[in-house]
């Protein structure tokens, strides 16, 4: 598993779209435990994608996000860059926390 951006995704970082447009701020970044997952090289693919929670809104008081680490493009300056333009981003597409986020840490 080649884990994407370790250790750069912190809670209070600006969540923006491609376009740098401001979604939301990171609340935590839940990951695989690679003892837990029984990886020792780093190769085992995980059963689920690791997740952001982002929370939305003015001054954070939407809704909550959960979004795959897989959709994030770069991390940089203070923020995290998602593939996709907030247009792209479907309505509930994200918005329901999965089930197995008890699994990450």
């Amino acid at each position: 598993m080649q884990q994407r951006f370790p250790g750069q995704i912190r809670p209070d970082m600006d969540v923006c779209d491609m376009n740098g447009d401001k979604i939301g701020t990171v609340v935590h970044a839940y990951r695989y435990d690679l003892a837990r997952v029984g990886s020792t090289t780093g190769t085992e693919t995980p059963p689920y994608d690791e997740i952001m929670e982002v929370k939305t809104g003015f001054l954070g008081l939407g809704k909550r996000q959960y979004i795959p680490i897989s959709a994030v493009h770069d991390v940089g300056a203070g923020a995290v860059f998602l593939s996709k333009r907030r247009e792209e981003i479907g309505e509930g597409e994200w918005d329901s926390r999965p089930d197995f986020l008890d699994q990450l840490d």
